[in-house]
């Protein structure tokens, strides 16, 4: 939609399309809950997860900024706003060294990460990039490794498996020894052609 606009010289697409980054408020250290009344913005669930269902808002956050010309500061604020949050919240490393981004349930971390969190990855490394505190900074740096060792965990849930496929989620035993901290649950023991 912005594109939209931008090829049209019509601002409304761009308009009602960032209408969502207005409307919607975090929750709870620049995370956002997945699910909202469409009426109030309110939380109808406390579930914070950057897996299915809330995966794209942070990831539009950078990428609209960035598309954006880099102009559009509020946008940046709420991604590393967020991406406080999730180093403070959510990443986790196991004793065996597998960096994951947890789900966050009311006051319960659940120790899973979904397959599509393998996204964060790369757009942690992006966010470390395109920094405007510059790459040297300290969130930039911090986001870089997070972003690198997220992705080694991605690899492992791949590796780890016979046909070489990840499953829709993993869980991580945090004491397990190294090669076994990843663990397919009994709920998720399947592949959907996430790409």
């Amino acid at each position: 939609f912005r594109d939209l606009s931008k090829i049209t010289n019509n601002p409304i697409y761009k308009e009602k399309s960032d209408k969502v980054f207005d409307t919607i408020k975090p929750q709870a250290d620049g995370l956002y809950y997945i699910f909202l009344d469409p009426n109030t913005g309110a939380r109808k669930q406390d579930k914070i997860t950057l897996g299915a269902m809330g995966d794209s808002y942070y990831e539009y956050l950078l990428k609209t900024w960035i598309q954006g010309g880099m102009k559009e500061d509020h946008l940046r604020a709420k991604y590393d706003e967020s991406m406080d949050g999730v180093h403070k919240k959510l990443v986790q490393t196991t004793n065996a060294g597998s960096t994951f981004i947890a789900d966050l349930n009311g006051d319960r971390l659940d120790l899973k990460m979904d397959h599509l969190v393998c996204f964060m990855g790369g757009l942690l490394v992006l966010g470390a990039y395109t920094d405007p505190q510059g790459l040297d900074s300290a969130r930039a740096q911090r986001d870089l490794k997070t972003g690198i060792a997220v992705t080694e965990t991605c690899y492992q849930t791949y590796k780890r498996q016979p046909t070489g496929l990840g499953a829709e989620y993993s869980r991580f035993n945090m004491g397990a020894p190294a090669g076994e901290d990843i663990q397919v649950p009994g709920d998720a023991p399947h592949y959907i052609l996430r790409p």
